[in-house]
């Protein structure tokens, strides 16, 4: 995973308790980076690519 913040590589898997700082905030669907500490949305990169393949079929039907 990539943070979008900063841009540094990370596994979301190594990374105990998901970087959480013990907020008192559920964070279930959120990894915090090991560098800079945002919290990067793990099914961000899921519904990006779903938007961008949707853009490109959009695309597709108006050229023709």
């Amino acid at each position: 995973m990539q943070c979008r913040m900063c841009g540094c590589e990370f596994d979301p898997d190594q990374i105990p308790n998901r970087g959480c700082a013990n907020c008192g905030k559920n964070c279930d669907s959120v990894v915090h980076c090991p560098e800079c500490g945002y919290g990067n949305y793990v099914n961000y990169d899921q519904e990006f690519e779903f938007i961008s393949k949707l853009k490109d079929k959009f695309k597709h039907i108006k050229k023709n």
